[in-house]
């Protein structure tokens, strides 16, 4: 069985949205300061079946990595990312079992 593999554009937002993630822990776990790094707004996100979950994955335009989040099944991670992205996130496209870059695939597909 193939692991299936989904991608989305995101448009740019023109405010301030709701949903925003960092790198590092949050400022109750340590000491009441905020060393976290706040994540670049994504241009992608790939959702991936993995045997341990179902993965939504964040990327910018250049492919770099800007967040991630488990969830049990596929339209759970749809819904997150309905809820993450609203009317920004484009829709969805099968990413073939045979490309090696879905990043590069989905800013293909954009394009045409």
């Amino acid at each position: 069985m193939t692991a299936e593999r989904l991608i989305a554009l995101v448009g740019q937002p023109e405010e301030q949205q709701h949903s925003r993630h960092f790198l590092g822990f949050p400022p109750e776990l340590t000491g009441g300061i905020d060393y976290r790094e706040r994540l670049p707004w994504p241009r992608v996100v790939l959702i991936e079946e993995k045997n341990s979950g179902i993965f939504l994955y964040r990327f910018t335009e250049n492919g770099s990595t800007c967040g991630d989040t488990w969830h049990q099944n596929l339209d759970e991670a749809k819904e997150q990312a309905a809820f993450e992205y609203g009317h920004l996130l484009a829709g969805w496209h099968n990413v073939p079992p045979d490309v090696a870059d879905p990043i590069a695939f989905a800013l293909a597909v954009n394009n045409q």
